[in-house]
């Protein structure tokens, strides 16, 4: 079997996030081949299919080398797209279906996933996704029976999303940042991440900042006029990236994570959150991530999360408790575990 992840360069996204854990963990269960232009970026201990750089960035041409040279290879993609001649088996993960419901913030993905993944999703033999909610999604825009979509829980990184025993590392962290007490949001590329009603809400809160990590324009531009509006200039820190390392101490010092997602496949940050022992208060998008170990609000109430996050703050020791043991039910491991035993149930391997 042949995995591809040619859509997986060095500037880690979320699918390239998904598909290195992955990758890692499976390879203790089952044999298989990378098609890959970026070694580097998976380390050691795999067996590569290299391919021309010229691949990276042009679908079309990703399209031309598969049909011309691996056509009748089983083949894995941890991404969503599809070969037209294919003779072997095809796997594809589709992990949301976000370029359907905000069409405007995905133009191009939209019309792919419009004019070309649906017209031809019949070709692909099996569909992997996150959660039973993209399976839903899915299962409705595609007009599938469901019969060939499977739901594989993505998990975090357990090696970096631990408690910190050293408090002392934290206090030098929040001094170093000029941070103090703060709600922290991760995740806010898009405008159906909502961070617009955290900002809101923050009014209530005066001996709290707000620290929203991982913007892209123009949404951030939007939360910038905003937060001018607001006077919040002072109150409101955004950050477009920090690595793991600083992002793991950041959300080790903040008080609570504020998830007010209009929308998600998934929601990795909320394990993170809860792993690093910080309470989590969300919408109901990521219930399926959050179950019963976070509080939640309405994405379109502020005054909703002005109590929720009063509830929180005065219960917070629960929270974590609750937190710690629902990340029980995630991990890389159990998610490769799973998938290698679809493969051999069916005969793939």
């Amino acid at each position: 079997m042949i995995i591809d992840t040619l859509i997986v360069n060095k500037k880690i996204s979320g699918i390239g996030s998904y598909t290195i854990n992955l990758l890692k963990h499976l390879k203790k269960y089952i044999h298989f081949k990378v098609l890959t232009h970026s070694p580097e970026i998976f380390g050691n201990d795999y067996d590569f299919i290299l391919v021309p750089k010229i691949l990276e960035n042009n679908p079309i041409l990703r399209h031309i080398y598969l049909q011309t040279f691996l056509y009748k290879e089983t083949i894995f993609r941890t991404y969503h797209s599809i070969s037209l001649f294919h003779r072997g088996l095809q796997i594809i993960t589709i992990h949301d279906i976000l370029p359907i419901l905000f069409p405007k913030r995905y133009k191009e993905q939209h019309y792919f996933f419009k004019f070309f993944l649906k017209p031809f999703i019949k070709k692909v033999d099996y569909i992997f996704t996150v959660s039973n909610n993209s399976k839903k999604d899915i299962v409705n825009f595609f007009n599938l029976s469901g019969e060939n979509v499977f739901v594989f829980y993505p998990s975090y990184d357990e090696e970096i999303f631990r408690p910190i025993e050293n408090k002392q590392e934290i206090i030098n962290f929040k001094k170093k940042m000029k941070l103090d007490n703060y709600f922290l949001i991760v995740g806010a590329q898009f405008k159906h991440k909502n961070v617009e009603l955290a900002i809101k809400v923050m009014k209530f809160f005066n001996e709290f900042k707000l620290v929203i990590v991982g913007t892209r324009k123009p949404y951030e531009d939007e939360l910038r006029k905003l937060i001018y509006e607001l006077n919040f200039e002072e109150k409101v820190i955004i950050f477009d990236y920090l690595d793991a390392e600083n992002l793991r101490l950041l959300y080790a010092g903040s008080s609570l994570l504020l998830f007010p997602s209009i929308y998600e496949g998934f929601g990795i940050p909320v394990l993170e959150a809860m792993a690093m022992g910080v309470p989590v208060i969300g919408t109901k998008a990521v219930e399926e991530v959050g179950g019963d170990a976070i509080e939640y609000a309405e994405f379109d109430n502020v005054e909703s999360w002005k109590f929720a996050i009063e509830k929180v703050l005065n219960n917070k020791q629960s929270y974590i408790i609750k937190g710690f043991e629902r990340i029980k039910n995630f991990s890389w491991d159990k998610t490769a575990y799973e998938i290698s035993m679809f493969f051999k149930r069916n005969g793939i391997i």
